[in-house]
């Protein structure tokens, strides 16, 4: 392409886009977010170390969901978590504070209690959308192991695995 031919070229493309205006769409709409949740249910809540923390059941556009928060932060959400007999248990790990870490999540039906290690008790909610809801907190580095046993008694699931990762540096 010569010299002139490229200027010719150029000044039509230049001409063209004058004459063109620009297109403006509306702004989005505002979304107010806190108004999609809806709190269905308090899963568990407490202080440890002096610092409060809670996890909620909560509703996001209809998705169930938990929400974490530590020291009125929030810690973390997760919606719909998967359970089945096959993987009973679905849990998540949170350290925002270092002083706290919170274990959380879902069970499968046939999941009738839960054991933390170093020993104690992890209360289930009552089922919504035929799962149960758990959460606790403890000191990091404390926790080994959550273990669910079915009615027979029976160990069912063992998130030992999971809590050694998230643990480990």
């Amino acid at each position: 392409m010569t010299p002139r031919r490229a200027l010719a070229a150029l000044t039509l493309l230049t001409a063209l886009l004058a004459a063109c205006t620009p297109t403006r769409h509306p702004a989005p709409p505002a979304v107010d977010v806190s108004a999609a949740v809806i709190p269905v249910a308090l899963i568990a809540a407490g202080t440890l170390n002096g610092v409060p923390w809670q996890v909620d059941l909560v509703s996001v556009a209809g998705r169930l969901c938990t929400r974490a928060t530590v020291d009125d932060r929030p810690a973390g959400q997760g919606c719909d978590p998967p359970v089945s007999p096959q993987s009973p248990l679905n849990i998540a790990l949170d350290a925002v504070d270092p002083r706290v870490l919170l274990v959380y999540g879902a069970a499968d039906p046939t999941v009738t209690h839960l054991t933390a290690t170093p020993s104690r008790p992890v209360p289930l909610t009552a089922p919504y959308d035929g799962k149960s809801f758990f959460a606790y907190a403890t000191a990091p580095g404390a926790a080994s192991d959550l273990t669910a046993y079915d009615a027979s008694g029976r160990e069912i699931s063992s998130a030992a695995d999971k809590i050694r990762d998230f643990e480990s540096p």
